[in-house]
């Protein structure tokens, strides 16, 4: 019986149709920028009129540094003064608001206030008085656990003599094992056998430290907020 397949030999007859598109690379799309740019100035455009709008509704802008940030905490800050308005994000977005040359300030001598504004720091725009500003900040701390890469301020050592952890559950006997105590269980209590050196000042914390630390309840670094200087009626005051 006869073969009916035909075969297509190049250069014999009829040329084979090939195909010669590849799929295109991933790397090769281009992407669009334009929405993204356009988000990114809208939102500056926003601060900045925003920033601007505060200084024609209130009397005082402050600047204030802060250390060992913590959103929760902060957030009780804002709820104190809810009648005021904080600005906190890109620097150069703020100063831009407020200008950093007598030729663009926003208000008479803003460019002094503007020119502080660099590291960790924010703004507040309030219609309180310097006595009340002055007196809340100067009262702020608020404790709590250090974070790891914190760098200690004070060394901190459990003592076997203190019974550190009387309160403790036996059942965190593995979990402090891991953490480095050298312990043991007795009378259905967990007794550290011999002095742990928890963190030392200067040196960075550890995320082991740091859980450690939260887990005995020793709060190391304190979070505040430290007024820089101050722009009330067009006139600027150094506060540090």
């Amino acid at each position: 019986r006869e073969n009916n397949r035909q075969l297509c030999v190049p250069g014999a007859g009829t040329e084979p149709s090939l195909s010669t598109s590849m799929p295109r690379s991933r790397r090769d799309q281009k992407v669009s920028l334009t929405k993204t740019t356009s988000k990114g100035k809208e939102q500056k455009a926003g601060t900045i009129a925003k920033v601007r709008e505060a200084l024609d509704s209130f009397t005082s802008l402050y600047v204030f540094s802060f250390q060992h940030m913590r959103s929760s905490k902060f957030k009780d800050v804002r709820i104190d003064w809810r009648d005021s308005r904080f600005f906190m994000g890109k620097n150069k977005v703020m100063q831009k608001a407020l200008g950093l040359l007598p030729e663009d300030e926003f208000r008479d001598n803003l460019r002094f206030l503007s020119k502080r504004l660099s590291g960790q720091v924010g703004l507040l725009a309030t219609n309180r008085s310097r006595e009340e500003v002055l007196t809340y900040f100067e009262n702020f701390k608020v404790q709590d656990f250090a974070k790891p890469g914190v760098i200690a301020d004070a060394d901190v050592t459990l003592e076997p003599s203190k019974d550190p952890l009387h309160f403790f559950p036996t059942s965190m006997f593995q979990l402090f094992r891991k953490l480095g105590l050298n312990l043991e269980t007795k009378n259905g209590k967990l007794v550290l056998l011999e002095a742990f050196p928890v963190c030392r000042k200067g040196k960075a914390i550890t995320p082991e430290q740091a859980k450690l630390m939260t887990h005995l309840d020793l709060p190391l670094v304190d979070f505040r907020i430290r007024l820089v200087c101050c722009w009330r009626d067009g006139e600027f005051e150094e506060l540090e």
